[in-house]
């Protein structure tokens, strides 16, 4: 592990970590996207799921030809996910907060937005990192 660190640089190090992590966030969307109250119209949204795997998919392309601007597309994808994710769980969140349904956020919905917030932050520090 050291010798492919020395080889790769950190901004491959980096980049892995997006897209390990950005795995585990996509696993945990589609485990814990649905409202189980029924109170809101919060599903498991293609609209969401698509650009996470997309996200994955330019970190994992990222990670064999090192170029930057497949990294920063990434970041760019993890952000547009995040985006849409909220967009789709906002009456959820919502509900969570004003405490109207007993709703609460479990484990892996938590995990789900740290698996979109931590890799783009990672995808572009991969891409400003020098190699």
């Amino acid at each position: 592990m050291e010798e492919t660190s020395k080889k790769k640089g950190a901004g491959y190090i980096l980049n892995l970590a997006a897209v390990i992590l950005g795995a585990v966030g996509l696993v945990c969307y589609l485990l814990s996207g649905t409202d189980q109250s029924k109170m809101t119209e919060t599903v498991v949204s293609a609209m969401v799921y698509v650009p996470f795997a997309a996200a994955i998919l330019c970190g994992v392309v990222g990670l064999f030809t090192g170029n930057s601007m497949i990294r920063m597309f990434a970041a760019i994808l993890f952000f547009l996910t995040l985006a849409l994710w909220g967009f789709t769980q906002a009456g959820y969140i919502v509900n969570v907060f004003m405490g109207i349904d007993g709703n609460s956020f479990s484990l892996p919905y938590i995990l789900s937005f740290v698996g979109m917030v931590v890799p783009m932050i990672l995808s572009f520090a991969a891409a400003v990192a020098r190699k």
